[in-house]
């Protein structure tokens, strides 16, 4: 990867907060750069399994346009050396609900983004109801571009098939972070080994162990699930009124066997919108597309963004 890549912790809200850029870093002038691509991750939201994708897009675009990718709050902590740790889940839940995301995203936002420049928003899977709700505010809405909703998550999430099997087993998550909390205090080689194995038999590229390292922190994964039982009860119907008003700039792009986003779903928001840009993956491409699928997508998407551009 080029130079330019950086990965850093900023406090967001309270929250350090890993950051990825391709081509400036967030304090760094954007210089003749008119419009900037932020990605939001899906949940569990580590920016370290979209590097690739990132990558893609900046090589793709020329190295010109800048990239960043941001994921949620808590999801992802410094190291024990850090000065500032990641405030915990009890007595902040605030901060780590679905509420609390947006205005992560809407902090970072302001924050780093100048006034002047134009963003294209980039939301993968409850990422892609973030930016649906990042539109509603009237500090961002006009400075987008356009919007790319990937394997969107904007509805009915507890009532898809993998909705269905997170609520089954829901209950059984302080046995989950127990067990975790026994693996971590193991010695390092242990756990490299046991998701090693947790690698191979998911095909796994392991370019992805640093950061899956990191999935397996105990504090991190009681926010993660702490995030999807929210998502659960908040991601009902979708937004018709408010795609209807800002489908000029929105893309949707639907997975062909996604568990949690249901080709029923893709149909029927077709149905009810007319002329959605709304497309079916015919590339086999999957719901979690970053652990094998990151530079295809990420080829797909820098298309995109030159055809919008052109």
């Amino acid at each position: 990867m080029e130079n330019s890549f950086q990965s850093a912790y900023v406090d967001i809200n309270g929250v350090p907060t890993n950051i990825l850029t391709w081509g400036r870093w967030l304090e760094e002038s954007l210089g003749d750069a008119e419009e900037i691509i932020i990605c939001i991750t899906g949940n569990p939201g580590l920016p370290g399994f979209y590097t690739e994708f990132g990558h893609t897009i900046h090589k793709n675009l020329g190295l010109k346009t800048p990239v960043w990718i941001i994921g949620h709050a808590g999801h992802d902590e410094p190291s024990k050396k850090s000065l500032k740790q990641v405030p915990t889940l009890k007595h902040n839940e605030h901060l780590y609900d679905l509420s609390g995301q947006i205005e992560h995203k809407l902090s970072f936002i302001q924050k780093y983004v100048p006034e002047n420049k134009k963003i294209y928003l980039v939301g993968h899977s409850i990422g892609a109801w973030m930016v649906l709700e990042l539109m509603k505010h009237d500090s961002i809405k006009p400075r987008i571009k356009k919007c790319f909703l990937l394997f969107p998550t904007i509805e009915r999430m507890a009532d898809s098939y993998n909705g269905k099997i997170f609520q089954l087993f829901s209950f059984l998550s302080p046995l989950y972070i127990y067990l975790l909390h026994f693996i971590y205090y193991m010695p390092i080689f242990v756990r490299l080994f046991i998701i090693k194995i947790y690698f191979w038999l998911f095909s796994i590229p392991k370019i992805f162990l640093k950061p899956a390292i990191k999935y397996s922190k105990p504090t991190s994964m009681e926010k993660v699930i702490f995030l999807a039982k929210d998502e659960m009860k908040v991601v009902r119907e979708f937004d018709e009124l408010h795609i209807k008003r800002n489908k000029k700039l929105l893309k949707f792009y639907y997975g062909a066997t996604d568990g949690w986003v249901p080709v029923k779903y893709f149909n029927e928001i077709k149905e009810k919108i007319d002329d959605l840009d709304a497309q079916l993956c015919q590339k086999g491409i999957s719901h979690s597309f970053v652990l094998q699928h990151s530079e295809m997508m990420g080829n797909i998407l820098a298309e995109w963004i030159i055809q919008d551009k052109n």
